[in-house]
């Protein structure tokens, strides 16, 4: 068992390390995606990509940006605390399993897609204070549009203020109910 417990510790040291490399090539993509051959990059790419690949898709992209990655890191960070877990206790139930996913949809998915929604409506207020604003391809439009529907008065303006205070609001309370849903998971006890 204690050979387990420490093999399994160490998978989870490995796979941190690996998460650790992911984010540098991450941001390393965004001022050399295409690294030259027999550059360090090169090589951090060789490694990293095809992980990364097996999440590229369309369907992860919103705008310019492709969350395709941070899906990756987020399955790696739920076997990581699974892990860490058993490397530490020498067992894991199934309560815990669902508690690590829950919060890692939570940090890699929900509130990610809280806070670009936010940082959209933080930027548009900005611009519009500005006197920039010139109205673009929104991908949190649903909002707007419902917020417009219900007010149809309302300057653009208000309408990204009150989207951002229906952002703020939601982060807060989708995080209070991620929280108890990860604590009655662990709770469950097989």
């Amino acid at each position: 068992m204690d050979f387990l417990m420490t093999a399994s510790l160490f998978l989870a040291r490995l796979i941190e390390v690996y998460s650790f490399l992911i984010w540098i090539r991450i941001f390393i993509s965004w001022f050399n995606p295409y690294p030259r051959p027999g550059s360090m990059t090169y090589y951090l790419a060789m490694v990293i990509d095809p992980y990364l690949n097996l999440f590229r898709s369309s369907r992860y992209t919103i705008g310019m940006f492709d969350f395709s990655p941070i899906i990756g890191v987020g399955i790696l960070s739920i076997f990581q605390s699974i892990f860490t877990v058993f490397g530490q206790f020498g067992t894991i139930t199934f309560g815990l399993i669902l508690a690590f996913v829950l919060s890692a949809f939570w940090s890699y998915g929900v509130s990610l897609m809280i806070w670009v929604a936010g940082f959209s409506a933080v930027i548009r207020i900005i611009s519009m204070l500005m006197h920039s604003y010139a109205p673009m391809s929104d991908p949190f439009q649903r909002l707007s549009n419902m917020i417009r529907g219900s007010f149809p008065r309302m300057s653009e303006m208000g309408v990204a203020i009150i989207e951002l205070i229906i952002i703020v609001l939601l982060y807060f309370v989708m995080k209070n109910i991620f929280g108890i849903l990860i604590t009655l998971a662990a709770r469950i006890p097989f």
